[in-house]
C-alpha cells in the first residue's frame, strides 16, 4: 500500500512539473510578489547581432513561447549573458512570462562577443544598433527599454543619444549619465571600486579568482598610476588613462552622454548609499527639465549601497526597504510606455526613503519643497576641554577657537561606511566608533535632540582652515549618535583644496593662511529621532575611497613623495563654521 501510495506522489508530481513545464518565473514571481505568469518562456542562445562596423555581438533571448509581436527589454552586459557575478535567468524568465521580449548582450569584447573591450567608448553605437535589430525584429512590437545596474545602466544612458524611434524608455539604477563622476569626484580619483574593478572585469573574461580583500595591501603603494602592475601584474590601460585626467575633458565627453534634449520618460533609481546618487538625483532634474514626455521621469531613492541585491545584515531599516517591490516598479513603467497601460502623468514624481523613520515618502521634486535651511554652529571646545572633541549648537559661539591635528599620508583615518566598494558589510551604514580614539579626527557633536528632526536634502558644511601644506584634503561625514553610544555615519563629503575655487584652475594654498571652505555632502534623506544626537566628524583622508593626498602640491596619483600637514579648523566669533541642515518643515 506504501509503495502505491508513493507511487501516486511521485506522478502527481511529475503531473504537476508538465503543468508547470515552462513557468520557471513562477516561484520567483510569487516570492517578490509579482503578477501571476501568463506565458511560458523560451529560450534562444547565443543568438549573433551584427554591430554597424561588422562586429558581432552575441546575446541571450528570452521570449514569451506564444507566437506573436512582443515589446523588448535589452540588458548589455560586461559581466556574462550567461551568468557570473549576476544572474539573469531569473530577471529575463520574470520578464518574458509577463509578454516581454528579454534580450541579454554580452557588449563588445567581453565573453561571446567579438572585437576588444574599452569601457564605455563603443556602448552608444553598439546599444543604437542593437535597438534597431531589436526593434524590426518578427518577434518585436517596434517598442524597446533598456535597463540595467551600474554598468548596464550606463550603457543604457549612452544609447539614447541617438534618438532611436523604437526606443521608449530606460531604467538606469545605482549610475549615471556622467561618466566622469563614476571614476572622479570633484578632481579626486576614487581608487579602490575602480582599480577592483577593472582587475576584475577588464579582460574579455572575468577574473573569477580575483579577491578584493588582498587589495587594500596593494592600494598602500606609491605611486597611484602604477598600481594596476601590483593589482594584477600587468598594465590596465583605462586605469592609466583615466588618472591622466582628472576633471571633466574631451576625454570624459568621447565617454559620456552629451548634453542634449533628450524627450524620453525614464525610471531612475538610486541609494543613499551608493556612491553615485549625487548625480543619479542631477540626472532626474536633467530630465525633467526637457520635452513632454522626459519631464514624466520619475525617481526612486532607497536605503540602499550600490549591490542592492545583497542581503541586510540585521535589517535596520526595516521590511519595507527590500527590493521585492522595485522590480514590480519596473514592470508597471515599462507596461505604461510599451503596453500603454497607465499613459497619464503620475501625482507624484519622486519617491524616497527616509532614514531613522523607516518609512517611504513622496515629493513632486527634488529636494522637497518643504525644507528650510538651519545651521549648526561648530563649538571647538568639548565638555571635558577634549582638543579633539566640540559640539554643534544653535548659536554662534562668541569665544573663537582653533582645532588642531596632524594628518599623516602614512597613516590616514580609513573610511568606514557603505558608500566604498568591495568590501565586508557595505550593504548599510557602520559603527564608528572604532576610529573616535584617533588624533587625527575631530567630532562636533549636539546635545540630545528633544525632538526627531527629519532632514532631506544636500547637507553643507562651512569651514575655516588652515594648513602647514600648500595642498591637503579635508573630508567630513555627518553621523546619527543612538542614545546607546553607538555611532552610524549617515552622509559624507569631501574637498581637496587645490580644487576649493575651480575644478579647471586649480591653486594651491598659502601656508597658514585662513580659508573659508564649502564641502557639499551627498543627498540624504534621514530622521533624526528624539534622544539622537547629530555628529560631524573631520579629517584629512577617507582613504580607500579616494587616494591620499600626499601633501606635496605636487601630483597625487603620479608621485612618491609624502609630507605631514599640520591642519587647523577655526570656530567661533568671525569664523562661523557650521553645519547647514536641509530640516523638513
Amino acid at each position: 500500500m506504501v509503495k502505491i501510495l508513493i507511487i501516486i506522489a511521485l506522478l502527481l508530481i511529475v503531473y504537476l512539473l508538465y503543468l508547470l513545464r515552462g513557468y520557471r518565473a513562477n516561484f520567483y514571481a510569487w516570492r517578490l510578489g509579482f503578477p501571476r505568469p501568463r506565458y511560458r518562456v523560451l529560450i534562444e542562445k547565443d543568438v549573433k547581432v551584427s554591430m554597424l562596423d561588422g562586429i558581432a555581438l552575441y546575446a541571450d533571448i528570452y521570449r514569451p513561447e506564444k507566437r506573436g509581436k512582443y515589446p523588448v527589454m535589452i540588458a548589455r552586459t560586461p559581466y556574462n549573458k550567461k551568468g557570473g557575478i549576476n544572474s539573469y535567468k531569473e530577471f529575463s524568465e520574470l520578464f518574458a512570462s509577463q509578454g516581454y521580449v528579454v534580450v541579454i548582450q554580452d557588449v563588445r569584447g567581453k565573453h561571446a562577443s567579438e572585437g576588444r573591450f574599452l569601457p564605455y567608448f563603443n556602448e552608444a553605437l553598439d546599444g543604437h544598433a542593437t535597438i534597431t535589430w531589436a526593434g524590426t525584429a518578427p518577434w518585436s512590437n517596434g517598442k524597446v527599454a533598456l535597463v540595467g545596474t551600474s554598468y548596464l545602466g550606463s550603457c543604457a544612458w549612452l544609447a539614447t543619444q541617438y534618438a532611436n524611434p523604437h526606443l521608449r524608455t530606460i531604467v538606469p539604477l545605482f549610475t549615471t549619465y556622467n561618466t566622469y563622476t563614476i571614476w572622479m569626484d570633484g578632481g579626486m580619483p576614487y581608487l579602490k571600486g575602480p582599480l577592483t574593478w577593472l582587475s576584475e572585469f577588464s579582460e574579455r573574461s572575468d577574473n573569477l579568482e580575483f579577491d578584493y580583500r588582498p587589495i587594500e595591501q596593494v592600494l598602500w603603494k606609491l605611486p597611484v598610476s602604477e598600481l594596476d602592475a601590483h593589482a594584477v601584474g600587468h598594465l590596465i590601460p583605462f586605469y592609466r588613462e583615466y588618472l591622466t585626467h582628472r576633471v571633466p575633458d574631451q576625454f570624459w565627453e568621447t565617454i559620456g552622454v552629451k548634453p542634449m534634449q533628450m524627450d524620453l520618460p525614464v525610471l531612475i533609481v538610486g541609494g543613499w548609499y551608493d556612491p553615485f546618487i549625487k548625480n543619479t538625483i542631477e540626472d532626474y532634474q536633467r530630465m525633467v527639465s526637457f520635452g513632454p514626455k522626459s519631464q514624466q521621469s520619475e525617481l526612486v531613492i532607497g536605503p540602499w549601497a550600490h549591490n542592492p541585491a545583497q542581503e541586510y545584515k540585521g535589517a535596520k531599516f526595516g521590511k519595507g526597504a527590500g527590493l521585492g517591490d522595485l522590480l514590480t516598479e519596473c514592470l508597471k513603467w515599462c507596461d505604461r510606455w510599451m503596453k500603454h497601460t497607465d499613459p497619464t502623468r503620475q501625482q507624484h514624481q519622486v519617491r524616497y526613503f527616509m532614514m531613522g523613520k523607516n518609512e517611504w515618502r513622496t515629493s513632486p521634486q527634488w529636494p522637497p519643497d518643504n525644507t528650510e535651511t538651519e545651521p549648526f554652529y561648530l563649538c571647538g571646545e568639548g565638555q571635558e576641554k577634549d582638543p579633539k572633541r566640540g559640539g554643534l549648537s544653535l548659536n554662534l559661539p562668541v569665544q573663537q577657537h582653533g582645532s588642531r591635528y596632524i594628518y599623516d599620508p602614512r597613516d590616514p583615518a580609513l573610511f568606514r561606511g557603505t558608500h566604498l566598494l568591495y568590501t565586508d558589510g557595505w550593504i548599510m551604514d557602520m559603527i564608528q566608533e572604532d576610529d573616535m580614539e584617533r588624533n587625527d579626527i575631530l567630532t562636533f557633536t549636539s546635545e540630545p535632540l528633544k525632538k526627531e528632526l527629519s532632514v532631506a536634502g544636500t547637507i553643507k558644511l562651512v569651514l575655516h582652515v588652515s594648513s602647514s601644506a600648500t595642498d591637503t584634503d579635508f573630508c567630513a561625514k555627518v553621523c546619527d549618535v543612538h542614545p546607546n553610544g553607538k555611532i552610524y555615519n549617515i552622509t559624507p563629503g569631501f574637498l581637496r583644496m587645490r580644487f576649493r575655487e575651480s575644478l579647471h584652475e586649480p591653486k594651491l594654498m598659502e601656508p597658514g593662511k585662513i580659508y573659508r571652505i564649502e564641502i557639499l555632502f551627498r543627498p540624504v534623506a534621514n530622521t533624526f529621532l528624539k534622544r539622537h544626537r547629530i555628529q560631524l566628524q573631520v579629517t584629512s583622508a577617507d582613504f580607500p575611497i579616494h587616494n591620499r593626498n600626499l601633501n606635496t602640491g605636487m601630483s597625487c596619483e603620479f608621485t612618491t613623495e609624502i609630507k605631514e600637514a599640520d591642519q587647523t579648523v577655526y570656530t567661533g566669533g568671525i569664523y562661523d563654521s557650521q553645519l547647514l541642515l536641509p530640516v523638513v518643515k
